[in-house]
């Protein structure tokens, strides 16, 4: 059940290692929590692939306090993949965390 700003449902992926046949390993990226967040669109910010420009989408998800959460890790947000960079205290009680989060190309 939603409460108060926590009105945006949100998915985050979790990576697990797949050993590939050339001796490597590649990423496969898993649903795991389904969370209510506040969600607010950031400025979108210019991403450089060799000669080609693109801009990345952002957002600022907020939502209650977890410990299983981390830079790296992937949210999903209406059908747009985003790339957790930051993790940040949301507020002075310490209940609420901030996800800054860059989109991913596919």
């Amino acid at each position: 059940v939603m409460i108060g700003a926590l009105r945006h449902k949100i998915t985050v992926l979790t990576p697990s290692r797949i050993a590939d046949s050339g001796g490597g390993a590649g990423l496969i990226w898993s649903p795991g929590a389904s969370l209510w967040a506040r969600v607010i669109r950031l400025s979108t910010i210019q991403d450089f692939v060799g000669d080609r420009r693109r801009r990345l989408k952002r957002i600022a998800a907020t939502i209650r306090l977890r410990d299983d959460i981390e830079p790296g890790m992937r949210v999903l947000y209406e059908s747009d993949l985003y790339e957790i960079t930051s993790v940040e205290s949301g507020d002075d009680r310490e209940r609420r965390l901030t996800l800054i989060c860059e989109g991913v190309a596919l």
